[in-house]
């Protein structure tokens, strides 16, 4: 035979060879790399992404500041058995706009960014029985505002001044009277739990000094020119705007 042919047989016979190598190396590499990857998965944490470092987040230490952890504490301990302590709450989760009502976008808008200090609500149902909000001097007439909303849907409003201590006990009783029920006997409190002092570095937390918001008679005022108006009245009769049926 040729020896021209023979090696141009033989070359080709090592490209053939070459490019089954070729394919075969990058199957075997991939094949010997799935037990690690495995068993990287199997190690896994339970309830961490997967293939993602730690992320830059700490646990805050507590996610009220001093002088609300102390009223939180104090209304724990003041609270009736039936009732929950909640602390900042949305309004618009508290409150909802009647049905038929004009401009009900207009109403819903004003409640949207209000948060609520404390809500007492149901143990069961989550039902908003009564609201415990700081005192707001600087806005009053936001205060009063947020009174008026709460107090006419039902939700009798415990404004609280900071700074003057209220013991649970008497906490307790302002509570009862707002939601319109009896104090616990006398023979029951004199084991009132006493809330811890919640303190912080250079500054003592105090309890703050209680004012109640009479639960009735609730008042009106015109959504738009916040003037007095009767519980029933159509329109306004001061600028004659047209109110809910």
């Amino acid at each position: 035979m040729d020896p021209l042919v023979i090696t141009t047989i033989s070359v080709s016979l090592l490209v053939a060879a070459a490019c089954v190598v070729a394919l075969a190396v990058p199957r075997l590499r991939s094949r010997a790399a799935l037990p690690d990857t495995l068993g990287t998965l199997a190690r896994a944490r339970p309830g961490q992404p997967e293939f993602l470092p730690r992320l830059p987040y700490a646990r805050a230490a507590y996610i009220l500041p001093d002088e609300d952890r102390a009223l939180f504490a104090s209304l724990n301990a003041a609270a009736p058995d039936d009732l929950a302590v909640v602390p900042h709450v949305r309004l618009t989760d508290v409150l909802c706009v009647e049905p038929r009502t004009t401009q009900p976008d207009h109403y819903r808008d004003r409640i949207r960014d209000i948060v609520l200090d404390f809500v007492l609500c149901d143990r069961q149902t989550a039902t908003p029985r009564l609201a415990a909000l700081f005192e707001q001097p600087g806005a009053a007439r936001g205060a009063a505002f947020v009174d008026a909303a709460l107090v006419g849907a039902g939700i009798p409003v415990l404004r609280i001044a900071r700074g003057a201590g209220t013991p649970a006990e008497a906490l307790h009783t302002e509570i009862v009277a707002a939601l319109g029920r009896p104090s616990r006997s006398a023979t029951n409190q004199a084991a009132w739990p006493v809330a811890a002092p919640v303190t912080s570095p250079g500054r003592a937390a105090r309890l703050p000094e209680l004012v109640v918001v009479p639960r009735t008679p609730a008042r009106y005022a015109c959504g738009r020119c916040h003037r007095e108006i009767r519980a029933r009245a159509r329109c306004c009769p001061h600028c004659g705007a047209v109110l809910a049926g």
